[in-house]
């Protein structure tokens, strides 16, 4: 009788009834589907799979199966023949700004980028990595480089000072998903800086005007919190 109840497993993968989808575990997978994922193609030492129902595309983090978005294949083969390693030269730049953790623990650093070509961009994540240009994580940025696309380093004025972005990484979470750092500038102006936050600009306040207000966040007091949606959103990949 039990079994005439029991749920049957879905054909294809989770991505097939949930489109927002963006990883999901193999235990998972198994426990609640008959899996049309197949192993399709290697590219640099990343193993590609696609779920034969819906097309769609992932690569895996261990036991997780993530999602590759649109456009990153592309990208991953650009990865696996790039030099990743960072020019001395460079990297003294960027040791001088201040490498903090991401929340995948691979290091970052808030610059000033000019490419080879001359293009400037102000708002520049600097990524030290292992792992391949894929998934949500990149899919946030408007502009992907790669550090042998890189001709000069420098200070952003949108940059959080390494200090701030040291002790940011301590805070506490006081909502979901909310770690704050009360921060404040030469006016004393009080904003907010969320989590690991790397880059500050709103309100016509950056990241080069904070310093610390030296006291805990008021859920009943007023705070500017960073925009977060800048335009020109750019990260580069070097090797870890």
């Amino acid at each position: 009788m039990f079994n005439l109840f029991k749920r049957q497993k879905k054909n294809g993968c989770p991505n097939c009834y949930d489109k927002n989808t963006i990883s999901f575990g193999a235990d998972y997978l198994e426990s609640k589907f008959i899996s049309s994922i197949h192993l399709t193609d290697e590219i640099g030492g990343i193993k590609i799979y696609e779920c034969e129902k819906c097309k769609t595309q992932f690569f895996k983090d261990e036991n997780l199966y993530n999602k590759i978005v649109s456009g990153q294949i592309e990208l991953l083969k650009e990865w696996s023949i790039r030099n990743l390693v960072c020019p001395d030269d460079i990297k003294r730049e960027i040791e001088k700004i201040g490498l903090t953790n991401d929340w995948m623990l691979d290091k970052i650093a808030p610059c000033k980028i000019k490419l080879n070509n001359g293009e400037i961009y102000e708002l520049t994540t600097v990524l030290f990595t292992s792992k391949p240009p894929l998934g949500h994580y990149y899919s946030m940025y408007k502009n992907i480089f790669f550090i042998d696309d890189i001709r000069q380093v420098s200070e952003s004025k949108f940059g959080i000072s390494l200090e701030i972005r040291q002790q940011a990484e301590k805070s506490e979470e006081k909502r979901m998903g909310f770690y704050p750092t009360v921060l404040k500038n030469k006016e004393g102006t009080k904003v907010i800086l969320n989590g690991i936050s790397i880059f500050f600009n709103s309100n016509n306040i950056v990241g080069s005007d904070l310093e610390f207000a030296n006291e805990e966040w008021n859920h009943r007091e007023k705070y500017i919190y960073d925009a977060d949606d800048y335009e020109e959103k750019t990260i580069v990949i070097a090797l870890k």
